[in-house]
């Protein structure tokens, strides 16, 4: 498989703190492993449903910084 993205391109990761499929820590732990900038959000494993609007406010915030900070880096998509 190669070498993971996320040892090289800029990661975000949203941490839901009352997950019950995949703990809390566990996500946190993952996060700072990837060196990720993290957005905690109190929801439950499903968090794209419970918390649409924060999710897609990640996902934009990931994009905006891709596209205005980080010139040199691969195109996204």
């Amino acid at each position: 498989m190669g070498v993971p993205a996320w040892k090289a391109l800029p990661t975000w990761y949203l941490v839901a703190a009352d997950d019950q499929a995949i703990p809390p820590d566990a996500e946190r732990s993952f996060a700072e492993r990837m060196g990720a900038t993290t957005v905690e959000i109190q929801s439950g494993h499903c968090a794209m449903v419970s918390h649409p609007d924060e999710v897609v406010s990640l996902i934009e915030t990931a994009v905006r910084t891709l596209t205005t900070d980080s010139p040199g880096q691969p195109p996204i998509g």
